[in-house]
């Protein structure tokens, strides 16, 4: 006749034997409080969403991840020319990064980005195979948190994309018009990278 231990009894038996059956652990942190929402870029312009979020995040993984490894930024002329020689010399992706780290560290209490006109409505959209160019406005609003109003950065550019092996990524943004009297984003990029 076979003998049937409740489990209460087998637990009490593993405890004895000196394990626990049951380990606690630290809770997984969800990513979206450090990198934003990830969106695969099935689609050109989920590009535009995933460098919002990564943007808006305290990680820049999004961001990152929407970047061309060949990723390269053009700034204005006006800009150009506001800063020493070399200034935007070399803008790579990993520079890029370095930026955004730094504007980050300095715009703390929140950072937004919007791509396009509103709900990603382009003045200009060219896609073709495996390629797509948008241009249109953006703005960036970052606010430092020391009491100031936040700060608004904005222009007109052109941003080219292309379809890689993960989906689509941003390859350049090129920026070809102020609006209005705001400084661009390409301006705000330049002040950090003269600054050493």
């Amino acid at each position: 006749m076979k003998r049937h231990f409740p489990a209460p009894a087998i637990m009490c038996l593993a405890l004895v034997l000196g394990g626990c059956l049951f380990t606690p652990r630290d809770p997984a942190k969800p990513e979206g409080d450090q990198a934003g929402n990830w969106i695969v870029p099935k689609s050109p312009k989920d590009v535009f969403l995933n460098l919002a979020s990564g943007i808006a995040a305290a990680g820049n993984s999004n961001y990152e991840r929407s970047l061309a490894e060949d990723f390269t930024f053009v700034p204005l002329d006006q800009d150009l020319l506001q800063f020493p020689d070399g200034t935007y010399d070399d803008w790579t992706k990993t520079v890029e990064m370095e930026i955004l780290d730094r504007i980050k560290g300095d715009f703390q209490a929140g950072r937004s980005a919007q791509y396009g006109h509103g709900n990603l409505v382009f003045t200009r959209e060219d896609i073709g195979v495996g390629w797509a160019e948008f241009e249109g406005p953006y703005r960036w609003t970052l606010d430092r948190g020391d009491g100031s109003e936040p700060e608004v950065y904005s222009a007109t550019a052109v941003f080219y994309l292309r379809e890689g092996t993960a989906g689509w990524i941003l390859e350049k943004w090129e920026e070809i018009e102020v609006i209005e009297s705001y400084p661009t984003a390409g301006n705000l990029r330049g002040t950090f990278r003269a600054a050493g």
